[in-house]
């Protein structure tokens, strides 16, 4: 018995082999992940492209079961789509044979083994692509950046022509790929130290920079309202050029509210990013299911989307500016424990195999409201 206790009370980090076109746990947890490249662009950890010695090496580590988790980013597109061979031909240049391999590579590592499996989607597609049923079929668990409300539309277009219908929402086995999904943030952009100090004094009220052109209806109708408010007296930071980090992220503290509108998708590296900086977000009303979501009064500014929302909650949240203050910090707080590289990536292992990433366990309560509660488990236990 002692044994026993003394062999789980040395827990083994997690071994984790993640693969695709994202980068998560390898920049989370360096020391415990093996990462390979399969994007249709050569970027990122391009160096470590998923050949075909590389991929026999990795199923045969998965197959003696030398890694505890497979972590796989589905692709937007199919490997067999002309966007992804054109591109993949474009871009790797003289190692296109080796680009185009690791594009389709990565649909064979789910065979001939056991290891759970966690699909991760941080794309700003709110659908599932066809191609990637497999994965979802196969996967312990759907990660989905920009997951809506109603799950079932994310098979929009993917399998019946236009809306899946109460036929297709029937058959039990599409409830269980319903059942897998789970909501993932974006969480802040990699390079962003939250030790940057936020600047003490304010400088403007409302602050924005980025593609409003071509991007969604959102924005173009919020500028609309950033410039109203400032004929009335306020002051609206929205530099047209691009701003270098250091003084986009000075600016954005400098300013009590950070407009972060929904483009391509709704969630958004800055509703993360401004409250580390020192500003609140003012964020147009979700249109996706959330993890550990940014609380409306609490952390952050929900506006509605018809005329005047956006000009009516700036107005009164800015009518409070110790409120602001006090917000800010509590939205810091909130993404540095729910929403930093670590946390996303303890999150997937915790969903997925009741494991932290050092390897303790974790006990998963479901409430009678539904909602997945982390309860710690002692390892003496």
């Amino acid at each position: 018995m002692k044994a026993v206790e003394s062999g789980e009370c040395r827990a083994r980090p997690l071994r984790i082999l993640e693969i695709g076109a994202n980068e998560l746990f390898v920049l989370a947890a360096p020391e415990q992940t093996e990462y390979y490249w399969t994007g249709i662009k050569p970027r990122g950890r391009a160096h470590r492209a998923l050949g075909p010695a590389r991929l026999i090496r990795n199923l045969i580590k998965l197959r003696r079961r030398e890694f505890d988790l497979l972590v796989v980013h589905a692709p937007l597109y199919a490997p067999w789509h002309p966007r992804s061979i054109l591109t993949t031909l474009r871009d790797w240049h003289i190692r296109a044979p080796l680009g185009l391999f690791g594009i389709f590579a990565w649909r064979f590592v789910h065979l001939f083994h056991d290891v759970p499996i966690a699909a991760v989607d941080l794309d700003d597609s709110c659908q599932i692509g066809r191609h990637n049923f497999f994965l979802l079929d196969r996967c312990r668990a759907f990660f989905k950046r920009e997951l809506p409300s109603d799950h079932w539309l994310a098979f929009c277009n993917a399998w019946y022509p236009k809306y899946p219908g109460r036929n297709w929402r029937s058959k039990r086995r599409n409830q269980r790929r319903v059942e897998k999904l789970e909501p993932i943030s974006l969480g802040g952009a990699p390079q962003f130290r939250d030790e940057v100090a936020p600047p003490r004094e304010k400088k403007s009220d409302v602050f924005f920079v980025g593609a409003v052109a071509a991007n969604s209806t959102v924005r173009i109708a919020g500028m609309k309202e950033l410039q109203a408010l400032a004929q009335e007296g306020y002051v609206i930071d929205t530099p047209a050029e691009r701003l270098a980090r250091p003084e986009f992220l000075e600016r954005m503290g400098a300013a009590w509210l950070a407009w972060s509108p929904g483009g391509l998708g709704w969630d958004c590296t800055r509703h993360y990013e401004a409250p580390l900086a020192g500003a609140v977000p003012l964020i147009n009303d979700p249109t996706i299911l959330r993890h550990r979501p940014l609380r409306d009064g609490e952390h952050c500014v929900f506006y509605r989307v018809e005329p005047g929302g956006l000009a009516e909650a700036a107005r009164q949240a800015l009518a409070d500016k110790p409120r602001l203050r006090r917000m800010a910090q509590a939205a810091a707080e909130h993404v540095r424990v729910h929403h930093s590289l670590q946390a996303r990536a303890e999150y997937v292992t915790v969903t997925v195999l009741g494991r932290r990433l050092d390897g303790s366990r974790v006990e998963l309560n479901e409430q009678p409201s539904g909602a997945r509660v982390l309860t710690p488990v002692s390892v003496h236990e």
